[in-house]
């Protein structure tokens, strides 16, 4: 039911703050208005405040904070009248509703910004983030192919040279006529050639071993070293001979001056047995 009725002006200051749903706290924080000057304002106890012209500040800022027309608030101070008020009754239930209303409105706004806010800096992060991404250089989808083949050509040499172990695949020289069979602690030299007999050296540098050639004349066996560094026979064909080698590492071998690859004697002593075939 809506009435009119003359209101002073702090009847309907409080009137419109009580609408709002604003309590004396909330209004003093909206217009920096002390709590005590505010009760004054709606006791229409104006004598209380500093001066005419702080009244009329503070009823301007009073009227912007709970929506009133500030030029009615304030001719009605000027004049010392009354204010004809428009007064809906309502009752007390559903003013207090509309008091929650208006809080939530105010509780939920601040709220609705920070995640607005939130909502904007991801956006830019993730924006900013995918940009990057896009400018790095790409790395090539062919190195992984590379790594691979790499890998694959690896385990096909290692398996390639497993095969040629487990067969005793010969190690063939065309400029020496000399293969090589076996590997680990004994080696088969075949050396052919066309003559019947070749002579066989062995010799060292830094190195102590000793060594012996069967069915020669070094079939007792000599110790080579530093200071006895070479020592010679000679071997007849279709003869195999049977040359130990106490200590591999360091000793060299040569049959008509042609060098004998012992690199596969892996072992720390090693036989190797010798033929001389025809070409």
């Amino acid at each position: 039911m809506i009435s009119m009725r003359k209101k002073t002006i702090g009847e309907v200051l409080r009137l419109s703050r009580i609408n709002q749903g604003l309590s004396l706290e909330e209004l003093q924080r909206a217009t920096d208005i002390q709590i005590s000057l505010l009760e004054a304002l709606e006791a229409d106890d104006f004598d209380k405040l500093p001066s005419t012209f702080y009244a009329r500040s503070f009823l301007r800022k009073y009227a912007w904070a709970v929506e009133l027309d500030e030029r009615i608030i304030l001719d009605a101070f000027d004049s010392g009248s009354m204010i004809t008020y428009e007064e809906v009754d309502v009752d007390e239930i559903e003013l207090s509703g509309r008091r929650r209303t208006n809080r939530k409105k105010r509780t939920l706004l601040p709220l609705f910004y920070f995640i607005l806010f939130s909502v904007l800096i991801l956006t830019f992060v993730s924006y900013y983030v995918w940009s990057y991404i896009q400018t790095q250089p790409g790395t090539p989808s062919t190195g992984n192919y590379s790594l691979v083949n790499s890998t694959t050509t690896s385990t096909t040499s290692k398996l390639s040279g497993h095969d040629q172990t487990t067969t005793t695949a010969p190690s063939t020289s065309e400029a020496n006529s000399v293969t090589i069979l076996g590997e680990g602690d004994t080696i088969l030299v075949t050396y052919k050639t066309s003559k019947d007999v070749a002579e066989l050296q062995l010799s060292v540098s830094d190195t102590t071993s000793w060594i012996s050639v069967s069915d020669t004349d070094l079939v007792g066996g000599v110790t080579l070293s530093p200071n006895n560094k070479l020592a010679k026979t000679t071997i007849s064909k279709d003869t195999p001979v049977t040359i130990t080698l106490g200590v591999v590492k360091g000793v060299t071998l040569k049959i008509d001056n042609q060098e004998i690859d012992t690199s596969k004697l892996t072992s720390q002593t090693g036989w190797i047995t010798l033929t001389l075939s025809s070409n």
